[in-house]
């Protein structure tokens, strides 16, 4: 949970705890979604040699900043089926309510909180995918390799109130299309109007300002899952890809992960206790030059990884 309290001190303390409370099942429906879709069998990274072996000598994932990423249109297509689920919600409302949607179905409010949190992303797919072989393994001639399904269930916390940054991972399988995009918002979108219509009906906001605050607070613990759903979905024509990512959100105000790069394509560093225990596979692409299976075996086994099995893609 990203820490809100500052301002919202100056509120009512029912108004507070509401806004609290919003946070707090937002969290556990990401935790739920995150728990729900549990790979069943290995999936694969797909990438470079260099990269492959860096990764192993490190122990490190490299996640890169869902603002950042190669493709941004899927990040504007899950924000885009929220933004018209708020104005709906604005066209069928008044007063603070209306005021509330209207600014988040605007572009504007989107970029505020852009600048308070972000999510951080790995991804894998399924076994010898010729789509992923072009797109992420050098055109082909790169490598993918193989996590057993349980390197992707969470891990035991030891101390929830101070989590490690490996703690913080959570899966999230894509989903494709706007009618699940829009049923996903929409749970968030019908909670925050709820919390809404509670302080309204109680008169808890003492003045203009206190509603402002109030509202952009609510937006920001709203959007966590908002953010999740969006990083978690992309439009129909990339459901071949069949994609799980891992994620960790994190507070750009007070952030709990140091960022590195922030100025150009900003990333977290986690460390992977699991890694090397759960390799299943290491694939070599379709169009990798004539050696490479020996040299990955080979290199491999330097990382007593011997053991691991080392194959050639077919698809193409």
């Amino acid at each position: 949970m990203i820490p809100i309290a500052g301002k919202l001190a100056a509120l009512n303390e029912k108004a507070a705890a509401a806004v609290d409370a919003l946070q707090g099942a937002c969290d556990r429906r990401m935790a739920d979604d995150s728990a729900a879709n549990q790979p069943k069998e290995p999936l694969f990274h797909y990438t470079n040699e260099r990269a492959l072996f860096a990764i192993l000598d490190s122990g490190l994932f490299w996640f890169t900043s869902i603002y950042h990423m190669d493709d941004p249109e899927e990040l504007d297509f899950a924000f885009n089926v929220a933004r018209g689920l708020f104005k709906k919600a604005a066209d069928g409302s008044k007063g603070l309510m209306r005021k509330f949607c209207r600014g988040l179905a605007e572009d504007g409010d989107r970029k505020r909180i852009r600048e308070l949190i972000a999510f951080y992303s790995v991804s894998f797919g399924l076994r010898d995918d010729g789509k992923q072989w072009t797109d992420y393994a050098d055109g082909g001639r790169g490598v993918a390799f193989g996590l057993a399904a349980e390197f992707f269930e969470a891990a035991p916390v030891d101390d929830p109130d101070n989590p490690k940054p490996q703690d913080m991972i959570r899966c999230g399988k894509v989903n494709y299309g706007p009618e699940d995009g829009q049923a996903r918002h929409q749970k968030v979108i019908d909670a925050a109007l709820t919390v809404i219509e509670q302080v309204r009906r109680q008169k808890w906001l003492r003045s203009c300002e206190e509603a402002a605050t109030f509202c952009r607070y609510l937006a920001a613990s709203m959007y966590t899952e908002i953010l999740w759903n969006c990083v978690t979905g992309k439009d129909s024509k990339w459901s071949h890809q069949h994609e799980l990512r891992l994620l960790v959100m994190n507070s750009l105000k007070r952030p709990r992960i140091s960022i590195v790069n922030a100025d150009v394509r900003p990333r977290v560093e986690i460390i992977q206790l699991r890694l090397k225990q759960c390799i299943t596979e290491v694939m070599v692409g379709p169009k990798a030059e004539k050696d490479s299976l020996e040299r990955v075996r080979a290199g491999l086994a330097a990382r007593c990884l011997a053991h691991v099995t080392v194959t050639q893609g077919k698809s193409d």
